[in-house]
C-alpha cells in the first residue's frame, strides 16, 4: 500500500501545475503546414486563453489512408473515433465522411462567418450542413523544371493534353491515385472536362509518358526540382511554395487552359470529438485572418510562415484585403475568372472504384502499358487506331456507374481488379 501511494505520489509530483489542454488532429498536409500551424496555433492558444495546448497530429501515409484509418476507428465505436478534427485531402473526401456521418456540426462565430463567402467562383466553401469548411483553396497545374525543358526543347504546356506528346515520354512524374488524393482530383478533372472516352485514352497516354507512379503527392515535386523529371501534374500549393523558395527563373507552374478548377481544403470537426471545445477553437484559428495569413504570405514576412512558404489561396477576403501585394500568388480566387466547376458528388460517390480503376489499368500494370505507349509514340507515323485501342477501358460509362453500388463487397471488388488487371496486361501486349 505504502508502495502505491509512493508511486501515486511520484506520478502527481511528475504532472505541471496546470492542465493541459489537448487537440488530435489526422490530416494528410505535408509537414511544413504542421510545422507552421501547430506552433503558432499553440502560441496563439496559450495568450487567448491563458493555458498551454498539446496537438497530437496523425497522419497514415497520405489521404486515402488516412480515409481509411478513420473509416476503421467508427467501425470500432461508431460515437467517437478517438480523434477531434480531420483536415485536408480535398472536398470529395468530405462529402464522402459526411455522407457516412463521421463529421459533427459547428456553426462559425458570426464575426468570422462574414469573412468567408458561400463561395468562390461559384465554387462552395462550407457544406449546407455545416459539418465542413474550406480552410483553403487550391488549383491544380503543371509543375515544371525551366531549366531543363530550356536545355531540351521542350515547349510549355498549355494543357493536360500537351503532356501525351512525345517530348515528354518519361519525363513526366505522377502519384498513385489510391495513395493520394491530389492524384485522385486530378485524374477525376481529365475524365469530367475530356469525357469517358477520350478521358480515359488521356490517362493512359499520361501514363505511358510517366517514369514512375509514387506514393506520394509531393515526391513528384521532388523530381521536378532534383531534376529527375521535367514536368509533373501538381496542386499549387506544392509548386508555389518551391518556386517561393527556390525561384520562378527555375521552376513553373500553369494552370490548364479550359480545363482550371478550384477545389476548396477542408476541415472538419469529427463525431464524438473527446476535446471538442479545443477544436473549435482550432478550426477559428485555422480561418481568421492571422491564421489565413500562413497561407498566402511568403515565409519571413510579418504575420507570414516562419520556415517555409505555404502557397495556397485563402477563403478569407479580408486576409487579401490586409495582403494585397505581399502575396506569393497574385491569384484571388474570388475575382478570378476563368475556373470550371468539378461535379463533387460525383467524384465523391465514385473515388473508390475510379481510384481501383486506375491503378489496376495504369499503376499495378505500368510496365507494360509503357512498352506498348513507347511503340505507338516512336513509330514514324503514329497510328491512331492503336492509341483508340490503347486507351480503351473494360466497360461502359453507365456500367462504371452500377459498380459503385457494390464496391463494399470484397469479393466483388477483388474479383473486378484482378479482371482489370487482366484485360489491361492483354490489351497491351496485343498492341506490342
Amino acid at each position: 500500500m505504502k508502495n502505491g501511494l509512493l508511486a501515486l505520489g511520484l506520478v502527481l509530483a511528475s504532472l505541471p501545475a496546470y492542465a493541459k489542454d489537448t487537440l488530435v488532429i489526422l490530416s494528410p498536409h505535408r509537414k511544413s503546414i504542421q510545422d507552421e500551424y501547430v506552433p503558432a496555433f499553440v502560441e496563439y492558444y496559450k495568450k487567448t486563453f491563458k493555458t498551454d495546448v498539446q496537438v497530437d497530429w496523425l497522419d497514415q501515409g497520405g489521404t486515402s489512408d488516412d480515409v481509411r484509418f478513420i473509416r476503421a476507428k467508427f467501425g470500432s465505436n461508431p460515437k467517437s473515433s478517438g480523434v477531434d478534427l480531420f483536415w485536408g485531402g480535398g472536398t470529395s473526401v468530405f462529402v464522402d465522411l459526411q455522407k457516412a456521418n463521421f463529421l459533427a456540426q459547428y456553426k462559425l462565430p458570426k464575426e468570422l462567418k462574414a469573412q468567408i463567402p458561400d463561395n468562390a467562383s461559384g465554387v462552395p466553401l462550407y457544406d449546407k450542413t455545416e459539418t465542413w469548411y474550406a480552410s483553403a483553396s487550391s488549383s491544380f497545374g503543371m509543375f515544371f523544371n525551366k531549366k531543363i525543358m530550356k536545355f531540351d526543347g521542350i515547349p510549355d504546356p498549355k494543357s493536360f493534353r500537351d503532356l501525351a506528346g512525345p517530348a515528354y515520354l518519361g519525363n513526366i512524374s505522377l502519384s498513385d491515385p489510391r495513395r493520394s488524393g491530389t492524384a485522385n482530383t486530378m485524374n477525376a478533372i481529365i475524365l469530367q472536362t475530356e469525357g469517358w472516352v477520350k478521358g480515359w485514352e488521356l490517362l493512359h497516354e499520361l501514363a505511358g509518358n510517366t517514369r514512375t507512379f509514387t506514393h506520394s503527392s509531393s515526391d513528384p515535386i521532388k523530381a521536378v526540382v532534383s531534376g529527375d523529371v521535367t514536368m509533373a501534374m501538381a496542386i499549387d500549393f506544392y509548386a508555389l511554395a518551391k518556386i517561393g523558395d527556390l525561384g520562378s527563373e527555375n521552376l513553373g507552374f500553369t494552370l490548364p487552359t479550359g480545363q482550371a478548377v478550384l477545389d476548396p481544403d477542408p476541415i472538419a470537426i469529427l463525431k464524438g470529438a473527446p476535446n471538442r471545445k479545443v477544436a473549435e477553437r482550432f478550426v477559428d484559428y485555422v480561418l481568421s485572418v492571422e491564421g489565413q495569413k500562413l497561407l498566402i504570405l511568403p515565409k519571413g514576412v510579418p504575420g507570414g510562415p516562419k520556415t517555409a512558404s505555404l502557397g495556397r489561396m485563402s477563403v478569407n477576403t479580408e486576409a487579401y484585403k490586409e495582403t494585397e501585394g505581399k502575396r506569393i500568388y497574385k491569384l484571388n480566387p474570388f475575382s478570378q475568372k476563368g475556373f470550371i466547376r468539378l461535379d463533387i458528388e460525383k467524384a465523391a460517390k465514385l473515388q473508390r472504384v475510379f481510384n481501383d480503376m486506375t491503378g489496376a489499368l495504369l499503376v499495378d500494370t505500368h510496365d507494360d502499358l509503357k512498352k506498348a505507349w513507347t511503340k505507338i509514340i516512336k513509330a514514324k507515323n503514329v497510328d491512331q487506331a492503336k492509341v483508340a485501342e490503347f486507351g480503351k477501358v473494360p466497360l461502359s460509362e453507365d456500367e462504371f456507374y452500377k459498380l459503385a453500388e457494390k464496391w463494399d463487397d470484397e469479393v466483388f471488388r477483388n474479383q473486378t481488379i484482378n479482371s482489370w488487371v487482366t484485360f489491361a496486361k492483354t490489351k497491351y501486349k496485343a498492341v506490342q
